[in-house]
Parts: structure tokens; C-alpha cells; sequence
């Protein structure tokens, strides 16, 4: 079977045409929060989504960091808030059982939900000591991403400015 030149060339400028589009959009998941409610990247549509995550040895970060951010944009959008999805979510590909213990335990103190990647569907990007945040738009393209290691008001602001303008 022979491939022509011509074929081979227009599938690989596809190829790095394409790559780039589809890693600034939202990665394709389906992953259950610590109450057993599913969420998948499809269900996210239409509206922006900020979504945060972590390495299982950062739990504790994730934690930090996703409650400071949850609540102050819950009170700085107010009334806006539920035009935005907050996801927050642990690769937990490689967990133990203290781990487990931890998440049970954690369901009846009724936390903020928290997508526990038992199969990293969401792992890559992920860094050790830091939070990997994401914004996408309306549409699922990504409009901002960082890692971090606080949250301070100055982010908050920034977080915030970001998810107004796309209210």
C-alpha cells in the first residue's frame, strides 16, 4: 500500500494544525466527585468554567486553594455566580487506602464537590507542590491557565476579572 506524498504531507499539517486548537480546549473527561455524582466535559458547555486540580500528595493545597477560590468568587459574582462551573478535581490514579479513609470520612462533612480522576484523565499538566489552574470560555477554549502555589487577593481580582468578562 502506497501513500502519496501529497497525502502524507496534508495529513501532517493537519495533525499540527489541529494539536494545538484542541489542547486549548476543555479535555475530554468523565469522573465521579466524592458523592458519586458524574461530570464529564460535554456537561460543561455553555458556560465558562474554571476548573483546578491536583497531584494526590497536594490534597491538602487543593483543598486550600479550591475553598478560597470557590467562596470569594461565589461572593464577588453574587447573583451571577451558578453562569459559572467550578470544578475542582484530584488525580488520584495512584491512591492508598488512608487516602480512601480521608474521602470517605470527608462525605459527611458535606465539602465542596471534588472529581476524584481515578483513571488521570485529567493528569497531564499536573505539577508536584502546585494547583493547576484553568479558564475556558463559553465555547470550551481555554482563555488562561497557571500554576499555584497561593491564592492572595490579587489573584482573586484576577480570577475574577477574567471570569466577569465572560459572563
Amino acid at each position: 500500500m502506497r501513500i502519496s506524498f501529497c497525502s502524507l504531507f496534508s495529513g501532517l499539517v493537519l495533525f499540527f494544525f489541529l494539536t494545538p486548537i484542541l489542547a486549548n480546549t476543555i479535555p475530554k473527561f468523565s469522573i465521579e466527585d466524592q458523592y458519586g455524582k458524574t461530570f464529564t466535559h460535554q456537561s460543561q458547555k455553555g458556560k465558562p468554567l474554571l476548573i483546578l486540580g491536583c497531584e494526590l500528595k497536594d490534597i491538602e493545597l487543593c483543598r486550600k486553594l479550591g475553598r478560597k477560590i470557590y467562596w470569594k468568587m461565589q461572593n464577588l459574582l453574587w447573583k451571577d455566580s451558578n453562569k459559572v462551573s467550578f470544578l475542582f478535581y484530584l488525580n488520584l490514579k495512584e491512591t492508598n487506602s488512608l487516602v480512601e479513609k480521608y474521602l470517605e470520612d470527608a462525605k459527611s462533612k458535606e465539602f465542596e464537590s471534588v472529581l476524584l480522576d481515578r483513571k488521570g484523565e485529567l493528569a497531564e499538566g499536573l505539577q508536584r507542590e502546585k494547583a493547576y489552574l484553568r479558564i475556558f470560555d463559553k465555547k470550551g477554549k481555554q482563555i488562561h491557565r497557571e500554576y499555584l502555589s497561593e491564592v492572595d487577593e490579587t489573584k482573586i481580582k484576577e480570577i475574577h476579572s477574567i471570569l466577569k468578562e465572560e459572563i
